[in-house]
């Protein structure tokens, strides 16, 4: 399970499922028997935390080596045990104050960072509930500071946009963010103008013919056929899907030197062109 050291506990599983009231019943219960003074509950209560933490934390890192989504639930189960611990020793701890528990254990500062961009990026493709605030819980419980966190963020986003670019997948992702894009205008004819065809057809398009739609779209831009609330919704969305401005990504791939082929920073430009 999630703490491989513990081979046996006395009694029965004291819940099946957590619950606020009767954890805090059974720590005062705990705390009475024990005699304990605030001060020894409260170290207590941050000692076990802490190895509790190491464990979880220590077994998520293992789930870098599957897909993201993995990664992402897995780390979620770090933060839920961090929010549920907090709020349980503010509940019993009878005012007493203690250092706040971050990670402590063995796992390389490079092996959290990489953790903490997967899970990053993750949230933010996926519009996860509250995850700016989870983020920042995943930072400070990885002692990561705010300067570190903002450059990791950056380096994954690029990244994240640089696959969108080359997968098939993500080829399709962004030509649904083309059609939202174009909103109601006439499709069709631009496609066929621009040697597309159907631009709502079944087959994938490559990074070619995505460019050719992105300037079928920038042409219309500068037309006027596409209305200026249009372009406002889809910067919130990327922004949103992103974590990142195009002006952002776009620097950071020039600061990234060769990190995107002549197709692919041609394809990041025209997107800027259209945003902007």
């Amino acid at each position: 399970g999630r703490f491989p050291r513990v081979e046996s506990l006395p009694g029965s599983m004291p819940m099946e499922k957590y619950d606020m009231e009767t954890a805090k019943e059974l720590l005062g219960s705990a705390r009475e028997a024990a005699s304990f003074s605030a001060e020894e509950y409260a170290e207590l209560f941050a000692d076990v935390m802490n190895c509790m933490l190491i464990d979880i934390v220590d077994l998520a890192s293992s789930s870098l080596k599957e897909d993201d989504k993995i990664t992402f639930e897995a780390i979620n189960v770090v933060l839920d045990f961090m929010n549920h611990a907090s709020v349980l020793f503010d509940e019993t701890a009878m005012g007493s104050e203690i250092t706040p528990v971050t990670y402590a254990g063995s796992l390389a500062k490079s092996k959290l960072e990489q953790m903490f961009s997967t899970y990053a990026v993750s949230g933010m493709m996926q519009m996860a509930d509250n995850i700016n605030n989870r983020i920042g819980l995943l930072r400070f419980v990885f002692n990561i500071n705010e300067k570190k966190a903002d450059g990791l963020l950056m380096r994954a986003t690029t990244k994240s946009m640089m696959k969108m670019m080359k997968s098939e997948k993500g080829r399709e992702e962004m030509q649904d963010m083309m059609k939202g894009m174009m909103g109601g205008a006439d499709l069709e004819g631009m496609g066929d103008l621009m040697g597309l065809g159907d631009p709502y057809g079944d087959a994938t398009p490559d990074i070619g013919e995505l460019t050719q739609m992105l300037t079928a779209v920038k042409s219309m831009k500068d037309a006027g056929q596409i209305p200026p609330e249009e372009l406002e919704t889809l910067k919130t969305q990327f922004r949103n899907s992103f974590g990142s401005s195009i002006d952002d990504l776009v620097q950071q791939a020039k600061d990234e030197r060769g990190a995107l082929s002549d197709e692919e920073q041609k394809l990041l430009d025209l997107m800027k062109e259209i945003l902007d």
